[in-house]
């Protein structure tokens, strides 16, 4: 059986994601139902996107092929998140099993949301589709506009 990642942030972004798995292909974009976006996964001293439970919701993602090993050099680059099976919630489902990273929902009102990382992400959508993306993610925390020196180095 064939093992999926469902990527909802960086690893939207062929650039961020072959970082990790070099070379690597996205299968194309699934839908991941009964979850919303929200900037609230620690790392680095800033907060990066995260996934919460939300039943009435669904998230545009992709789909990644992933070996057992592929799986494991993801899960070091995640640090806090945990790998959770999603099969069952995805539409359009995969042949296979289809995992995510899901960070512990918490709050951190001290970190700020780098702006780069949030280019990273919205990188691989249609420009039409940015706003949208931006008013369905909950984005609790201020933002800090690094633009013109990214601070995010993932890609």
């Amino acid at each position: 059986m064939k093992n999926y990642v469902f990527g909802y942030g960086s690893l939207t972004n062929k650039r961020s994601l072959q970082k990790t798995l070099p070379n690597k292909k996205i299968a194309g974009w699934a839908y991941l139902v009964g979850f919303r976006r929200k900037f609230n996964a620690p790392a680095q001293d800033y907060l990066f996107l995260n996934i919460v439970p939300k039943t009435d919701r669904i998230i545009k993602g992709v789909l990644i092929p992933v070996s057992k090993e592929e799986l494991n050099n993801l899960k070091k680059r995640e640090v806090g998140y945990e790998a959770v099976d999603v099969t069952k919630n995805i539409k359009y489902a995969a042949s296979g099993r289809v995992f995510t990273f899901i960070a512990p929902d918490k709050i951190y009102p001290e970190r700020k949301i780098l702006q780069s990382y949030i280019n990273v992400c919205l990188e691989p959508l249609p420009k039409k589709e940015h706003k949208k993306w931006l008013e369905e993610t909950i984005i609790e925390n201020e933002i800090e506009d690094d633009s013109a020196d990214p601070k995010y180095k993932n890609i």
